[in-house]
This record gives C-alpha cells, sequence and structure tokens, in this order.
C-alpha cells in the first residue's frame, strides 16, 4: 500500500512537471500556433518551444534580440517578453528605483508586448535578503521611461536597514601545517612591533574601503541623473495660481499625480488621469491653451497606421498624443522606432492633422527642442468662449466696482501678480474700445487697491458722454505743440479706436483726429449746414432721398482739402460719413 502511494505521489510529481514545462518539438505545435508565430514574427527564427500552463512558449531570436513570445492553444497571441539588462533600461527608471527603492535590487527587468497594450519595462523589485519569500513590488514603464503604474505589495512598508549580504568564504581546505624554521631575531621582534603593524594594517584597510565608498556612490548619482529639460521650469504647486487651478479641473477633472511647470507665460500640469499622461498648457490668467492626451496603440485611427504599415514596415509603436488647441487646429503625434532602428532605440516622430488624420511631417525626436519647436510648445491664442469663462469666474467684488465705476468698459483681461505685501493679487485690464488703457488692481478677495493709467495715460476732461477720459501722453503732447495756445479742449475716443479733440481754434468752433501713437489724422472745421454747396446737397438728395444733415465740415487730411457730411437716411439707425472734393464731387464713404 505504501509503495502504491509513492508511485502515485512521483506520477503526479512528473505530470505537474510536465504542465508547467514541457520541451515540445516544432511538429508537436498546433498549426494556428505556428501559424500565428511567423504573422507576428516572419523573420525571427525559432530556438525551441514548449508547454507550459497550458500555454505554449517560443523562445526565439530576432534582430539580435532574445524573446519570448506566448500563444493559447487557437493560435492567439498572449504577450512577448524581451529581457533587458538592467544596466540597459532608461537612465529615468533606474533613477526613480534609486530614489523610491534604495537599497533594493531589479530582479526581474523586461521589455513587453501585448495585445492591445503599449509596449512597456516590467520591472520587478525586491529587498535582497536570503531566503525572503517577500511579494515583489511591480512597476510598468512606457518606453521612454515614464512611470505608468506602480503596485506594492499589500501592507508593503520600504525597508531602510542595511541588506544582509551572504558572506562567502574563498578560504581553501586546510593543508598541513608547514614547519618554518625562525631566526633568533624574528623571535626577538616584540609585542609592541606586532601592535603597530596590525594598527597600520587596519589604517590602510579603513582607507580602502572609504575610497570604494565614495567611487561607489559618485557613480550611483551620475548614473540617477538622467538630463530632463523639464527639470529647470519645475515649480511647487503652491505657486500657481488659483485661477489656473480651476481651469484644470475643467480640463482635467480627474487629474492625478499632479506636477506643475512654468514656462515664458505658460503653467503645464502634467498628470495622469484614467492611468494615462495628460499635459495641460494654461496662461497665467487660466485660460486654457492646449492638452496633450496620451493614447494606447490601439486607440490610434487605421488611417494613420496604415500610412506608418506602408511607409515604415516592421516599425514598433512607442508613443502617441492628441494635442487639442483652443484655436481648434488640432493634431495627433506618433512616436514609433522604424525597423532598422529598434536596436538602436532611434525614435521617429510623425505629425497628422486632428480631423483629416492627413499626414503633416516627420521629427526626429532626438534634436526637436520641445521648448522651441512651433508643433509643441506654441503660443496658442485663447478663444473668445474660453476667456470670457474665465473672465466670468472672478471675484464679485471686481466686476461689480468695473461696472459701477467704468460702466462704458469692459474687463479685457487679467491675470494674478504676486505682491510683495499682500501675496497674489489680480491685475485687471479694462478698455472701452479694446484698448488696454486702464489697469485695475485688487487683493484676492476682490477689494479694489489701486488704478494704474497704461501706455502713458493721462485722465482728460472730456465732450462725450462722460466726464472724463484716458488719453495718451503722445497724443496730448502732439495735440499741445500743434496747438499750444487752446486751454478749452475736450476729448473723447471714438468708435475706430482713435482720440477726437473739440475745441475754439482761429477759425472758430474745431476738430482734430489722432492716432494712439500721436498722429494727426484729420483737421475739422465745423461749417454752417445751411451753406452747403449746391453739387453736394444735390448728390444727397439724389443718392439717399431725404435725410438729415447732421453735420458739415471742411476737412483737411493727408496734405488735401475735402468737405465732409455726415447724413441720416430716412428710416436708417446709423449715420453715414460721406467725403467730397472741394469742388463739391463725390469721393468716398467712409468706412
Amino acid at each position: 500500500m505504501k509503495i502504491s502511494r509513492i508511485l502515485l505521489v512521483i506520477a503526479a510529481l512528473q505530470i505537474s512537471f510536465c504542465l508547467s514545462a514541457q520541451k515540445l518539438k516544432t511538429d508537436d505545435v498546433p498549426g494556428d500556433v505556428t501559424q500565428s508565430f511567423s504573422s507576428e514574427y516572419p523573420n525571427a527564427k525559432i530556438s525551441s518551444w514548449e508547454l507550459k500552463d497550458n500555454m505554449y512558449v517560443a523562445q526565439f531570436k530576432d534582430d539580435g534580440s532574445n524573446g519570448k513570445a506566448v500563444f493559447k492553444n487557437d493560435g492567439t497571441w498572449v504577450e512577448t517578453t524581451y529581457d533587458i539588462p538592467t544596466s540597459e533600461i532608461p537612465l529615468s527608471i533606474a533613477q526613480y528605483v534609486n530614489s523610491n527603492y534604495p537599497n533594493y535590487e531589479i530582479s526581474v527587468c523586461n521589455l513587453r508586448e501585448m495585445p492591445k497594450t503599449a509596449t512597456h519595462y516590467y520591472l520587478e523589485v525586491r529587498f535582497p535578503e536570503v531566503g525572503s519569500k517577500d511579494l515583489p513590488s511591480v512597476l510598468t514603464f512606457d518606453y521612454v521611461g515614464n512611470l505608468i503604474k506602480r503596485q506594492d505589495p499589500e501592507g508593503w512598508k520600504l525597508r531602510t536597514d542595511e541588506p544582509a549580504r551572504p558572506t562567502t568564504s574563498t578560504t581553501k581546505p586546510s593543508k598541513p601545517a608547514k614547519v618554518e624554521v625562525v631566526s633568533n631575531e624574528q623571535q626577538a621582534k616584540t609585542k609592541d612591533d606586532v601592535k603597530a603593524e596590525n594598527a597600520k594594517a587596519e589604517r590602510e584597510e579603513k582607507a580602502e574601503k572609504a575610497e570604494k565608498a565614495e567611487k561607489g556612490k559618485k557613480g550611483k548619482n551620475e548614473a540617477a541623473a538622467p538630463h530632463d529639460p523639464w527639470a529647470q521650469y519645475a515649480i511647487k504647486e503652491s505657486e500657481v495660481p488659483d485661477v489656473a487651478k480651476k481651469m484644470l479641473k475643467k480640463k482635467a477633472p480627474k487629474a492625478a499625480d499632479q506636477k506643475w511647470f512654468l514656462v515664458a507665460e505658460t503653467y503645464v500640469c502634467k498628470c495622469m488621469e484614467r492611468d494615462l499622461e495628460k499635459d495641460v498648457y494654461i496662461s497665467k490668467n487660466g485660460v486654457w491653451k492646449k492638452t496633450y492626451a496620451y493614447m494606447l496603440e490601439e486607440r490610434v485611427s487605421s488611417a494613420i497606421t496604415n500610412h506608418l504599415a506602408t511607409y515604415y514596415k516592421g516599425y514598433k509603436f512607442s508613443k502617441a498624443f492628441t494635442e487639442t488647441r483652443a484655436d481648434k487646429k488640432n493634431k495627433l503625434y506618433i512616436e514609433f522606432y522604424e525597423k532598422k532602428n529598434w536596436k538602436k532605440k532611434i525614435p521617429t516622430g510623425a505629425w497628422f492633422d486632428g480631423k483629416t488624420r492627413k499626414f503633416i511631417r516627420t521629427v526626429d525626436p532626438n534634436f526637436e527642442d520641445p521648448f522651441n519647436d512651433p508643433d509643441v510648445f506654441t503660443e496658442v491664442a485663447p478663444s473668445a468662449e474660453d476667456l470670457a469663462a474665465s473672465i466670468a469666474e472672478l471675484p464679485e467684488g471686481i466686476k461689480s466696482y468695473v461696472s459701477s465705476n467704468y460702466p462704458s468698459h469692459k474687463i479685457r483681461d487679467y491675470e494674478m501678480e504676486e505682491d510683495k505685501d499682500l501675496g497674489q493679487i489680480y491685475k485687471v485690464d479694462i478698455a472701452s474700445t479694446g484698448n488696454s488703457y486702464i489697469i485695475l488692481y485688487f487683493d484676492k478677495s476682490g477689494k479694489f487697491l489701486r488704478k494704474e493709467l497704461s501706455n502713458g495715460m493721462k485722465t482728460v476732461k472730456s465732450y462725450g458722454d462722460y466726464d472724463e477720459v484716458d488719453v495718451p501722453e503722445v497724443v496730448l503732447n502732439a495735440f499741445a505743440a500743434k496747438f499750444p495756445r487752446v486751454n478749452d479742449a475736450k476729448w473723447d475716443e471714438d468708435e475706430n479706436e482713435n482720440f477726437d479733440v473739440q475745441f475754439t481754434g482761429t477759425k472758430g468752433k474745431e476738430m482734430c483726429i489722432f492716432s494712439p501713437d500721436g498722429r494727426l489724422l484729420q483737421d475739422l472745421y465745423y461749417l454752417d449746414i445751411d451753406k452747403l454747396i449746391p453739387a453736394i446737397e444735390s448728390y444727397i438728395k439724389d443718392n439717399y432721398g431725404k435725410s438729415e444733415i447732421q453735420q458739415y465740415y471742411s476737412v483737411k487730411k493727408d496734405g488735401k482739402n475735402f468737405y465732409k457730411t455726415v447724413i441720416l437716411p430716412n428710416k436708417e439707425k446709423y449715420p453715414v460719413y460721406l467725403w467730397f472734393t472741394t469742388t463739391g464731387e463725390f469721393d468716398h464713404v467712409e468706412q
């Protein structure tokens, strides 16, 4: 009975062994499996087949790389792994492991390809301890070294103790002691001499160990410091204005692992959303510019994959992202490895139109500066909708102050500014016709702080709807130089964003129009409407019928003299500005 039980156990172990790893001949592998392998790796050379856990595993060599492909019985491809020496992984991965798992070792390191999953690095990291049964931490990184997922065992805690390395003895088997003849001189050596020599040897040993440790530390630091072009722009989250954070919540509501950067006038948040990377670009005043949303290989459209398969046969996918822009000029970027560059890890990049999926151009990622390339770091003008939405989120105190004190002005733009005493404050730019002439400052609660006239502005009397208007000093200086004795000037800003001034000149009531930079555009003299010359009166009657003549001027413009009339045609809401030569011949309608 005992013998039969033993035989049963042995048989069970043999069956288990065969199921777990059974060597196979090629003829023993199902045709669907071999056909599927040939389809996936047409140029590979198979070194062996085995059956493991009911899966067919092929050990092969392709383009100089050793791989292991796994298939189901019906030929369905499951995964392919390439064992990678830790010395060949991207430096950013080595840096991550060194920073987050000091004194730990990488026990498994390979490159994995799986259906509907981007090619990625798979690592298992564990604390080096003899006889340890602890489960490893599993890390996955994309092909350029960005962390995708980290999974530590349940209840895992970082160990900070020094790993107990196994001691290996190099002592050879002892031999019979050899009898040596000792001279009288050697016997005369004192105990103090022996003690001195031992102390010297001990000091030399310590110095040697210290030197090795320093070299090791230096080497480790050098290995763990890859070049990161974004590092110089990194900022703390506390330095990001609230308006930028609010916009991030709109564009990436479930953003995790947020890392912020400030490049020129743009805040960039690199984050994870639904286990995929996302980069959101936001202006200093909280206006969204664009978003890079990384995507899996299977989400890339067939139009793009067909293009790559046609022009880059045998390519391997690396990464892809969509670029959604505020100006609606969306694009899609694909980075891949051409077959000839797969082993050397030299990538190629390609841009496609976001809507038509038509090819735009290729780039070399190794020579593209992400902060100068117009396709990667372009200043994108915010849409009117986004700008309006951003302004709408200003504190009510700010909006109320502007509407009450500057009813003819609108908030054109704003940004957050750092004040040495108050911290972050609002800098609000308001204008009446689109030019940013007045800047108002408010604290974070919306309380008014101060007013600033930009571009050398000065507040003067107005003849328009309000008592005062802000006029550029360059315009006031130009007027004073031409009319030094005038002291009753009143100003206004017209719908063309020019500045009109009315005053009493040597010929009576007069008006001049200046451009914002101080150029005299027109010099007009008010004329009596009752003295309208017949040719002009006839033209108005023939072309506009019954019309109200509101103004009549003699105008000097560009060194020439004209007549100008302002009429309101019957049943029309808006006036028409007609220009005539000095003989009364029609010249043009002012736009």
